[in-house]
């Protein structure tokens, strides 16, 4: 797969995948682009076969670890997804102040075809980052959601990683339903509480010096 760290793909394997925006264009800081995602993420678990491990989404950035249901082709569910939520946003786009209309679609607006006369609209970049998941393994899938789940926090835009509601911190760390319908699995969630006895361990032995 061309730009993706992705050796061998197996269509139903589980993934961690970064959709970015064009330019890096923050256009999730307001919450109607916001629940865009939220609920398209859901929809596509309810009703088109996703299953979502975990998620974050930052102001130009969609982090997300999935799978698909067997009978469902991944590439092409991903595909759907960007491109629905591309048409979702461009409609929100069109509610905006002519100015940040114009400045949105500047960014969005790309040229295509013969000498590039043809212009298409466009939210998110071609995938760059899906990095193959082993199920096998919790320990790894344990990993990538803390990172994705610190994010937030090392951007200060929460102090700890629960408050942040764009993400599925608050169903891991409190057991709560966070925005989208994830599913956890036993051995994740236990490898996840060995990271934070492992921190515990380590802040203690550090306070002791």
């Amino acid at each position: 797969m061309e730009n993706e760290r992705v050796i061998s793909f197996d269509d139903h394997g589980c993934y961690f995948l970064t959709l970015e925006t064009m330019d890096l264009t923050d256009v999730f800081v307001r919450p109607v682009y916001k629940q865009i995602i939220v609920h398209t993420l859901n929809h596509y678990i309810t009703s088109k076969g996703l299953i979502v491990y975990g998620w974050c989404l930052m102001p130009n950035k969609l982090y997300i670890i999935c799978q698909v249901q067997k009978n469902v082709s991944f590439k092409e569910l991903r595909t759907a997804f960007m491109q629905f939520t591309t048409e979702k946003v461009m409609e929100a786009i069109s509610n905006e102040p002519e100015e940040r209309q114009q400045w949105l679609m500047g960014h969005f607006q790309k040229s295509h075809g013969f000498l590039g006369t043809q212009k298409k609209l466009e939210v998110w970049k071609r995938v760059k980052e899906m990095l193959s998941i082993d199920l096998a393994r919790p320990e790894i899938m344990a990993e990538h959601l803390e990172l994705i789940h610190n994010i937030p926090v090392q951007e200060r835009i929460v102090r700890y990683a629960s408050d942040f509601i764009y993400s599925s911190a608050t169903d891991y760390e409190t057991g709560r339903e966070g925005l989208v319908k994830i599913t956890r699995l036993g051995a994740v969630e236990q490898a996840l509480d060995d990271i934070e006895n492992r921190k515990s361990v380590f802040k203690t032995k550090f306070n002791r010096r």
